[in-house]
């Protein structure tokens, strides 16, 4: 959890860079005030839909503001020769 909260720096320093104070986020996209502060600890994290708010509410991307959530390793199921996506041999 202390690696995503020095990650999160980049949402709080964005945010007071363009002045915008918790509370006056919280209000804008209407969502409470202690919400905003346990996404900057990293204490909890956004929703799909409030993720995109906040990106475009600071006009970055999802990316950009929260790079610890974007940090996803992906392992695709391929058994043997066969691909299941393609229904055929490869």
């Amino acid at each position: 959890m202390g690696n995503s909260n020095v990650r999160r720096l980049r949402f709080r320093s964005l945010r007071q860079k363009l002045n915008i104070s918790q509370r006056q986020l919280s209000i804008d996209l209407n969502i409470s005030e202690s919400h905003i502060r346990n996404i900057e600890s990293g204490r909890g994290n956004p929703d799909a839909k409030l993720l995109f708010k906040l990106s475009n509410y600071l006009k970055t991307t999802p990316e950009y503001l929260f790079p610890d959530l974007a940090d996803v390793n992906i392992k695709r199921f391929v058994k043997e020769s066969y691909c299941h996506y393609y229904k055929r041999s490869i």
